[in-house]
């Protein structure tokens, strides 16, 4: 029996994950100064050019193909949640010591991760110096992507966030380290995706070398390393508001109606404190929100004796879908 690593305690988890932050299309570049000059023609290169006239001069050309729509940044925080899970399911069945199940995981895995690389716009950035006599003396082109991605699991469960946060939380207290668990939401959870691939192309070389005890330690730095979760108390109603909104509309999937509507209270309640923390100038959208979730409360109600059919079911799931989807852009607009 080969040694464990981490002797995991799997306890229920809700977690509450928001992924509504944008995946730059740019690839990240020095700031310039303030003797450097940019010019970006319309839908052209940027180009910018660091130095002083007559100088040595330094030229950053850069270029993006491809576009990230909101369905397309959907997919890749999708996707992004599978690999994880893909890497959940790798230890597990090295844990079990079946090897085969293992591999077959990590290769989903980075088949999803080149799912995400085919999704995510690429840049060209060419980079040029020359002396002042005009003469090149450095040149260097390549192409880059945006590695690190938002995770959007909140519309499904928690079966992604739950054992990446149980693995931490192991990691942390090995360290040594108290970790307090309590009163945190999670308003920010993004994927190093560089980092996550790399991981898994170690663990299944390790694999091929017979080293499983490597293996799985490259698969848990992978859960470890490869998430980063932010928390801000301040965002703590809208966060209870948006998970209480997920969870309505995992009642109504079942026809819990009574379910449902107790969830919608607890999300009005909560959007309700979150209101009254935002200026006057940013409360609209929320006090528009807390009376459509009245308005399907009062429908749900009304339903005790005649229930909806399929079809007013999947408008009320969609409507629920959009005010989560919705409440995860006010984190980062306000």
């Amino acid at each position: 029996m080969r040694e464990r690593i981490l002797f995991r305690v799997w306890k229920p988890v809700v977690v509450a994950c928001v992924a509504v932050l944008f995946v730059a299309a740019m690839a990240r570049a020095q700031q310039p100064p303030a003797t450097s000059a940019e010019h970006e023609s319309k839908g052209g290169p940027v180009v910018r050019t660091f130095g002083a006239e007559g100088g040595y001069r330094t030229e950053v050309r850069s270029e993006t193909k491809g576009t990230l729509g909101q369905e397309d940044r959907r997919q890749v925080s999708l996707l992004a949640a599978q690999v994880f899970q893909h890497v959940d399911e790798a230890r597990q069945a090295l844990e079990a010591d079946n090897v085969k199940q293992a591999r077959k995981e990590i290769d989903k895995g980075r088949e999803a991760v080149k799912a995400i690389h085919a999704l995510l716009p690429k840049t060209a950035v060419r980079t040029k110096t020359t002396a002042p006599d005009g003469q090149v003396i450095y040149e260097d082109e390549r192409e880059v992507q945006e590695d690190r991605v938002p995770l959007f699991e909140g519309m499904l469960h928690a079966r992604t966030l739950a054992p990446i946060q149980e693995a931490q939380r192991d990691a942390t207290r090995i360290a040594g380290v108290r970790v307090v668990e309590s009163e945190t939401i999670s308003t920010e959870v993004m994927v190093d995706v560089a980092y996550v691939e790399a991981k898994l192309a170690r663990a299944a070389k390790a694999l091929e070398d017979k080293k499983t005890d490597e293996a799985a330690r490259d698969l848990l730095m992978a859960q470890v390393r490869g998430v980063d979760f932010h928390y801000s108390k301040e965002d703590t109603p809208l966060a209870e508001a948006r998970d209480a909104i997920w969870l309505a509309k995992r009642a109504l999937e079942e026809n819990n109606t009574t379910q449902a509507q107790a969830n919608l209270a607890v999300a009005r309640q909560q959007l309700e404190v979150y209101r009254q923390v935002l200026p006057e100038n940013q409360r609209q959208d929320v006090s528009q929100m807390m009376t459509e979730v009245n308005q399907l409360e009062g429908q749900l109600r009304h339903e005790s004796n005649r229930p909806a059919g399929n079809s007013a079911r999947t408008n009320q799931g969609n409507i629920l879908t959009r005010w989560w989807d919705q409440m995860n852009g006010w984190f980062k607009k306000h």
